[in-house]
């Protein structure tokens, strides 16, 4: 084999070590962002442990929102279940929280609606890039909507709103453990909680739950 070809193969490897690394320890636990692939194929065999680190990453909570319900019904906590729904902007999860309100009605006590973003905890917000505060930005934009569509007709508003940080499905769960929620609302698939039917996120907190949780059917179910 020539020299080109020994190179060749030497990159090949490198970059398809990286975005291995990347495919294995992040994506599969929900972290989806482009840019992890773009590093992991740059940084090659150099990326393995910081794949690893990123993907075992705990969760955590970087903003919490009460909101003010509809009118005549403050968004405050009640005396019924307390619900979390994972919402992300996808069809699916618009389909849990419809769910949600459609099968729970008035009977829930307090609603949370949370969603994940691919953010380090630990960065001061000056510090994070443009694509990062894209982010966070539509996270917000997407919890308002959602609120704003709970908090409309029938049914018991969101109480709360909350951006986690983490991989998604760890992050709902601890979640729901520190909220002590009575059922967890998820769609079976989504653009940032997961991309496969139950082959991602919701097959996750199906496993790992230690309370009920409710599916909602995709629409062409």
């Amino acid at each position: 084999m020539s020299t080109a070809g020994y190179v060749a193969v030497v990159v090949a490897v490198w970059v398809l070590s990286g975005v291995t690394a990347v495919a294995v320890f992040m994506t599969r636990r929900g972290r989806r962002a482009w840019y992890w692939y773009l590093l992991g194929a740059v940084l090659g065999l150099l990326f393995v442990p910081i794949a690893m680190e990123r993907g075992a990453t705990g969760t955590a909570r970087l903003e919490t929102r009460a909101t003010p319900g509809r009118p005549g019904r403050p968004g405050h906590p009640g005396t019924g279940p307390r619900v979390l729904v994972g919402v992300d902007g996808s069809a699916d999860a618009d389909r849990a929280l419809r769910t949600a309100r459609e099968v729970l009605g008035d009977r829930v006590g307090e609603l949370i609606l949370a969603t994940v973003v691919d953010l380090a905890p630990q960065v001061d917000p000056d510090e994070r890039t443009d694509e990062e505060d894209e982010d966070l930005a539509h996270a917000r934009e997407v919890l308002r909507d959602r609120a704003g569509a709970a908090s409309a007709g029938g049914g018991a508003g969101a109480s709360r709103t909350e951006i986690l940080t983490g991989t998604p499905a760890r992050a709902l769960l601890d979640t729901a453990r520190s909220n002590d929620v009575d059922l967890i609302v998820i769609g079976r698939r989504g653009s940032g909680l997961s991309t496969r039917l139950l082959g991602g996120v919701a097959d996750q907190v199906l496993r790992h739950a230690d309370r009920p949780v409710l599916l909602a059917a995709t629409e062409d179910a």
